[in-house]
């Protein structure tokens, strides 16, 4: 199965190690994909053992009405043990394509990359409903019907 984070590579080797625990995110970049991934498969565990502590929400909850259909990395820096990546997301709520668009900032504590916070960016594009009969903004090559609009 591929990633769904879109790396290109398959998911066991790429995101899924970092979730299983069977290793730890080499950057901040790695970390970012791993937690969308997570966020994809409802993995609520994985984001809050990933959040640093004093910024993690105390009562997480994740929606699983919406569906995660694309991530866009737009540009990642990392300055020694701090990291910013900014990125988009889409997702599909009620039928509707939205995206969220942040720039996260990441600490490496004790060798281990966390998630501390990140600025909420202008989406770019307003909320809409694909047609049915368009490319699936999943990036599938699919038509919408016969993909994430099923």
């Amino acid at each position: 199965m591929d990633c769904p984070c879109q790396s290109g590579d398959l998911y066991d080797q790429c995101c899924g190690r970092f979730i299983s625990h069977q290793q730890s995110a080499e950057n901040a970049l790695q970390l970012m994909r791993s937690r969308y991934t997570a966020f994809v498969k409802n993995q609520r565990d994985y984001i809050i053992q990933t959040w640093r502590a004093d910024a993690c929400p105390v009562d997480l909850q994740l929606d699983d009405t919406i569906r995660w259909v694309r991530l866009e990395i737009i540009n990642w820096q990392e300055r020694g043990e701090a990291a910013t990546v900014e990125f988009e997301a889409w997702l599909l709520v009620d039928g509707t394509l939205q995206s969220l668009h942040e720039r996260s900032e990441f600490v490496c504590q004790q060798g281990r990359w966390l998630y501390a916070g990140g600025k909420l960016l202008p989406s770019s594009q307003k909320p809409r409903k694909p047609a049915r009969n368009e490319d699936c903004p999943c990036g599938s090559g699919v038509k919408y019907k016969r993909c994430c609009g099923r």
